[in-house]
């Protein structure tokens, strides 16, 4: 799933691990104007029992942590 929050573009993949028990998490943050010499928040990687939470739960949970690390990037750029 890709959405765009702050003028940054984040690409989210939830995937079962080779033993079928955890989600690889992996949530790609990009500027949306291209320019990458302005720098971007790290991508973020979690990795999430699946007997615990569903695909769903594990995307929405990855989104949110990627909109708050925008966030925080974008409170220490003002600062």
């Amino acid at each position: 799933m890709d959405f765009e929050h702050c003028g940054f573009r984040v690409s989210t993949h939830v995937v079962p691990d080779e033993a079928g028990v955890q989600w690889l998490c992996r949530a790609d943050i990009e500027r949306a104007d291209g320019d990458s010499l302005k720098g971007a928040p790290e991508g973020l990687e979690l990795t999430i029992p699946r007997l615990k939470i569903d695909p769903l739960m594990a995307v929405s949970a990855l989104e949110h942590q990627a909109k708050s690390a925008i966030d925080d990037w974008c409170r220490q750029l003002k600062n």
